[in-house]
């Protein structure tokens, strides 16, 4: 049986009933993914230190309770309760509290924490990873584009083509045509010999793995920086990855027409798993 935390209660999952509450009327609140790889919550403090940064962007008060290092140990409770064992997928859900219409009648907040446990640790993934554009939606920067909202529509959307094309992820565009980032991750090209990331200011996520993988390409003297980019120009790349927490690095195969190696991608994914000990 799963176990939920809610507002540091434990629940069996399908018990729970939570109030009908901004969450679900306006998508007033913010979600972290995080994962735990063999034992250890991977960059806790980068999570943490976003999931703040969105409550302070959604101007909701933060609790002198709700620190970094109690929610480590509700986490950490929760997985004892779950028996997760040593890999799982973390998901920590931040809303305001109260009613209201679209003016709050509060800023106070409150949260809930699921896991769901996972077989392994970050593996090499094999299998190909055809993307496309979708065009629906557009990404674009803001004072809350950095973070995870509980409005995911964009997203939601995104998913849903991928889907209904067999896609393995697709590209989400700002209003300029310029790439954002992929559905639930960051992007990343590699073109004559450097690296390249979208800025943040393209409407992408701040990405917690995006943000240390450019730290392990510098220990590593990897020539990286950020740059623009449009889906046409993306075809002149020598080879494309998507980054996200859940599953460290995905390689992609192929964008249209265009075919791409994964032979640095997977020498940058090893240094990534020989950075987490």
């Amino acid at each position: 049986m799963n176990i939920i935390n809610y507002n540091g209660k434990f629940f069996p999952a399908g018990s729970a009933v939570f109030p009908l509450n901004r969450a679900v009327n306006y998508g007033d609140g913010l979600f972290e993914g995080l994962r735990i790889h063999n034992g250890e919550i991977l960059f806790f403090e980068d999570h943490m230190s976003r999931l703040f940064r969105a409550m302070k962007a959604l101007k909701m008060e933060v609790p002198d309770s709700l620190t970094s290092a109690f929610l480590h140990r509700q986490i950490t409770e929760l997985a004892r309760a779950n028996e997760t064992g040593s890999n799982a997928r973390i998901r920590i859900g931040v809303f305001r509290s109260g009613g209201g219409l679209y003016e709050p009648q509060t800023h106070a907040s409150e949260y809930f924490i699921e896991i769901i446990p996972m077989e392994q640790g970050y593996e090499w993934n094999e299998a190909t990873c055809k993307v496309s554009v979708f065009h629906d939606v557009q990404k674009n920067f803001s004072t809350v584009s950095f973070f995870k909202s509980m409005n995911a529509l964009p997203y939601v959307m995104a998913a849903m083509f991928k889907s209904e094309n067999n896609l393995g992820d697709c590209f989400l565009l700002n209003a300029s045509g310029k790439i954002a980032d992929a559905i639930s991750s960051n992007v990343f090209w590699i073109e004559n010999g450097k690296i390249f990331s979208p800025p943040v200011s393209d409407g992408g996520v701040d990405g917690v793995t995006r943000k240390n993988l450019i730290h392990i390409l510098a220990e590593n003297n990897f020539p990286f920086s950020e740059r623009s980019i449009t889906p046409y120009e993306m075809a002149s790349a020598d080879e494309v990855f998507l980054t996200n927490v859940g599953w460290g690095i995905k390689p992609v195969s192929q964008f249209g027409d265009r075919t791409y190696s994964t032979r640095v991608t997977r020498q940058i994914f090893q240094w990534l798993v020989n950075s987490l000990g």
